[in-house]
């Protein structure tokens, strides 16, 4: 009986270490629920946060909207024509929203690529944005928005993530939950 019970635990010790190297990290899981539990991240229909996948750009304009309090209102300015986003699609409103709002400006050729991964760079810089203060940055993009928002503590002085690193779901909420934080 002995031995059954120390192969069980240590079946369990693997089985849960396996989970938390593969699954997000505490930090996201907190920063996720946190969101979840403020209406601005919801889940699947399943329920699950899918933590660990990638972020699209559509979905990354929903949250920042939703963040600033305009979903669901449509902003004064004057609307963008995004080749690859139809009016029918899901988050048309909210994209054109973040556009307005200067939070997200698409591409030079007037494509959005709402269902493109979106980058480290990019998220930072919609958070800078969000936060009201992208005026007066130095230097060169994307150093200009990450200077910025390490100085603002929406991620961390210390930080040397790749500028082009794709972002997960995860990775977004604990971003998202420290623009939040920011007392400037």
């Amino acid at each position: 009986m002995r031995k059954v019970l120390i192969l069980l635990l240590i079946f369990s010790v693997l089985v849960t270490n396996t989970l938390v190297v593969r699954g997000a990290s505490n930090e996201e899981s907190y920063a996720g629920n946190q969101l979840r539990i403020l209406g601005i991240l919801r889940g699947y229909e399943d329920g699950s946060l899918r933590l660990d996948n990638s972020i699209k750009r559509a979905e990354v304009a929903a949250l920042t909207v939703r963040i600033l309090g305009y979903e669901g209102v449509e902003v004064d300015g004057d609307p963008r024509d995004f080749t690859d986003v139809q009016a029918s699609y899901w988050a048309a409103d909210v994209i054109q929203n973040a556009y307005k709002l200067k939070l997200i400006q698409g591409y030079p050729d007037m494509t959005f690529k709402p269902l493109d991964d979106i980058s480290y760079a990019e998220v930072v810089a919609i958070m800078v944005n969000a936060l009201g203060k992208q005026e007066e940055l130095t230097g060169d993009w994307p150093y200009n928005y990450i200077n910025r928002a390490k100085a603002l503590g929406v991620i961390p002085s210390s930080d040397n993530v790749d500028p082009a690193k794709k972002v997960t779901r995860g990775e977004m909420s604990v971003i998202i939950w420290d623009t939040l934080l920011v007392k400037e």
